[in-house]
């Protein structure tokens, strides 16, 4: 999907099994020019990202089932999503569950409650740097 000027909207997908913090977040961000797309399980988001193109991954950690650190190992146990940005959010701002995230590789830690400023410069940190990824990747090829 494209915005007023032609350019791709980044997606952005949120993950959190509560309905309410889910709505919470997509009214947070509804201002910008992001592509909303939402998933209310592990399974789920894996099953959206398997068939959507998404810039960023907003993923609640505590979830029944698989939680949201079990999703991250699944993604980087893929070579697609090696380097999908993770945001991860959390109400547990506990060393562990932070060291783990870090060890699989999550990009942003946000601990609950957040602003929406803070989600934004987040979410917008990490499609900057997506976005340079990107151009390397493309110059690389080039110079090949």
């Amino acid at each position: 999907m494209t915005n007023k000027t032609g350019q791709r909207r980044p997606t952005v997908l949120i993950t959190d099994d509560d309905a309410d913090a889910s709505r919470v977040i997509v009214k947070l961000l509804q201002k910008k020019d992001y592509r909303l797309l939402t998933a209310f399980s592990g399974p789920e988001a894996l099953e959206v990202l398997g068939r959507e193109h998404v810039d960023v991954v907003v993923l609640d950690v505590m979830m029944p089932g698989m939680d949201g650190l079990e999703v991250c190992r699944v993604l980087r146990s893929e070579p697609r999503y090696a380097e999908l940005p993770i945001i991860l959010l959390t109400g547990l701002d506990d060393f562990k569950t932070r060291h783990e995230g870090m060890k699989l590789g999550v990009s942003q830690f946000m601990c609950k409650p957040f602003t929406r400023q803070d989600l934004v410069d987040r979410i917008e940190a990490q499609l900057r740097v997506r976005r340079i990824s990107d151009e390397l990747d493309t110059i690389e090829t080039r110079l090949s």
